[in-house]
């Protein structure tokens, strides 16, 4: 007879302690807020289970969701957990009906769902609407039939959807489109270890526009600490979620909704305060900029057109915010090489041996607009691809010396 092995040991105690639990019904649950920080306001909150027994916890969420069981135990436990959820909820609710719980679905177990409605039967015997529940679904089950199934049967009855992208950097954007949930997350790995990873920030804005376009909520979850909660907001995330917004342990608010929202409170005024303070130092920045500008072009308007080129690498080396300089002719063609400061490699394929010069811009933003009667236009700061710095960039129209109009282009260092 072939002896058990240390791994077979180990998934028979594993499944006769998930068995223990869904007879005891040993299942103890914590909310964690899910807030937004612009209106100084809680939408609700995500619950989370774990087991428990007389000599305390037992099984964590790892321990009952991430273990390979079949499609039915997952089924039972997912729909112990939830019932657990909404009557835990349930005097919240009483007390705050505006009040979302988010409710996670383990995808895993739809497929051995006879058929759909438990989920209805129990949140009308607690007497908690439909339209007061989002369901969560994790990001492996999305395309599954059971699941589409399953969603569509619930949204009908109006419960929401929420899809957690949970730690992965990639966005199914298939599965999003086809399901266009209410809410989607995405998780730390997106927002922490910024430094060196700028591309961070892009991949979480290029998110947020693309839940804008489904008509989503991005929230950012598992949010720690104050420095994290004020770097997303810097970044345009306003819903978020983490252990940052639950209730201190030395607070002395007795209201647990009181001492969430005063987390809020305090975070919106510190934002606040930044986002005041960057507002005037960008203020300060750009009249600096339009003041070169505007000295720039006086001194453009002096030159003959013979004269350009030479002029702007003059300005170029001595205006001290200044990465580069050029000249287009009214139309948008460009008259002169772009000049770089001295100190900037800018010897890249996309500008050729006359650095630009010749290329026609007849048909980008800046041109347009100073072609329909604008005397300066100021373009989105952007990376440069010619000297890979963060740029500021503002056209202005001139007439130099001999009467004929002309297009000056600047870019500034912007940090």
């Amino acid at each position: 007879m072939t002896q058990p092995t240390a791994s077979d040991q180990l998934n028979d105690t594993a499944s006769k302690a998930i068995q223990a639990v869904l007879e005891s019904e040993c299942i103890s649950v914590f909310f964690q807020p899910v807030v937004s920080v612009r209106s100084k306001s809680i939408l609700g909150f995500e619950a989370f289970s774990r087991s428990v027994s007389g000599e305390g916890a037992r099984l964590d969420a790892r321990d009952l969701f991430g273990q390979k069981w079949d499609a039915g135990t997952r089924l039972s436990l997912c729909r112990l957990c939830r019932r657990k959820a909404l009557e835990a909820f349930r005097p919240i609710f009483q007390k705050h009906p505006q009040m979302l719980l988010l409710l996670n679905t383990d995808g895993g177990g739809l497929a051995a769902a006879q058929k759909n409605g438990h989920l209805e039967a129990v949140s009308q015997a607690l007497n908690i609407p439909g339209k007061r529940i989002v369901i969560e679904l994790e990001r492996p089950y999305l395309s599954a039939p059971e699941v589409a199934r399953f969603v569509a049967f619930y949204r009908e009855r109006g419960f929401g959807l929420s899809v957690d992208l949970c730690g992965g950097m990639g966005v199914p954007a298939e599965e999003l489109f086809a399901l266009k949930p209410d809410f989607i997350k995405f998780d730390r790995p997106l927002y922490t270890d910024v430094e060196g990873q700028e591309y961070k920030r892009d991949m979480v804005q290029s998110m947020n526009r693309l839940a804008e376009r489904l008509g989503s909520t991005l929230i950012a979850k598992n949010v720690e600490t104050e420095n994290e909660a004020l770097l997303l907001l810097d970044w345009g995330i306003n819903h978020q979620q983490g252990y940052f917004y639950t209730k201190d342990k030395d607070s002395a608010e007795r209201d647990p909704i009181r001492a969430f929202q005063q987390k809020v409170e305090d975070i919106n005024r510190r934002y606040r305060e930044n986002a005041q303070a960057g507002v005037a130092a960008k203020r300060k920045r750009y009249a600096d900029f339009h003041a070169v500008l505007k000295k720039v072009a006086y001194k453009m308007a002096d030159c003959r057109e013979m004269d350009f080129s030479a002029a702007c690498e003059r300005l170029v080396a001595a205006e001290e915010s200044l990465v580069c300089a050029y000249v287009l002719s009214d139309d948008g063609i460009q008259i002169t090489p772009r000049a770089f400061k001295r100190s900037l490699a800018a010897d890249s394929p996309l500008l050729g041996a006359d650095r630009g010069r010749g290329t026609d811009h007849g048909i980008r933003e800046d041109v347009l607009h100073l072609k329909s009667g604008f005397d300066k236009y100021v373009l989105p700061v952007k990376i440069s691809p010619f000297v890979k710095l963060l740029v500021s960039a503002i056209s202005a129209r001139f007439y130099n010396a001999e009467g004929s109009p002309f297009i000056l282009c600047v870019e500034f260092l912007s940090e």
